[in-house]
């Protein structure tokens, strides 16, 4: 470049910030093979914009059958209202606002190791994350196939 030649720079696109937080609980450790397991999933819009078209992305263990869930959302809020398997939606949170499914599955008979749920969700095109770390979220119980030891204490 020419001494006191002009340089041109681009312009920075700013995008609105997102602001999401997914978290999936069964509010157990250890589960039985046979027993029916409910989940709570949900996802809060934390930032200060209303989002639609987030994306949440799940997976269930394949050692658990007959998933199905429902989900409530606050005001503002839509999500598709029940489903089976694992739930993968588009849906929309207000500011502030959450969707939440109730998941409900029956460990296999012949489980064994662990199951569990992992879910994600992704802000939509044209926002930005500005915190991503906690878009992830994972619900792992170990299997006991010893009922003996199945409330987790060993005496």
């Amino acid at each position: 470049a020419r001494a006191g030649a002009a340089q041109t720079i681009p312009d920075a696109v700013l995008l609105p910030p997102a602001d999401l937080s997914v978290t999936v609980d069964d509010g157990l450790r250890n589960v039985l093979p046979g027993q029916v397991v409910t989940w709570i999933l949900t996802v809060d819009n934390i930032g200060i914009n209303g989002l639609s078209g987030v994306l949440l992305t799940s997976a269930q263990s394949g050692s658990l059958s007959h998933v199905s869930w429902v989900c409530d959302a606050t005001m503002g809020s839509q999500c598709t209202s029940s489903g089976f398997n694992a739930p993968n939606d588009s849906v929309t949170i207000a500011s502030r606002g959450y969707v939440r499914y109730r998941i409900t599955g029956t460990v296999g008979s012949d489980a064994r190791g662990t199951v569990g749920f992992s879910v994600s969700a992704a802000a939509p095109a044209g926002y930005v994350d500005v915190n991503p770390a906690n878009n992830r979220s994972t619900d792992t119980d170990f299997v006991v196939t010893d009922t003996v030891f199945a409330n987790g204490f060993e005496r």
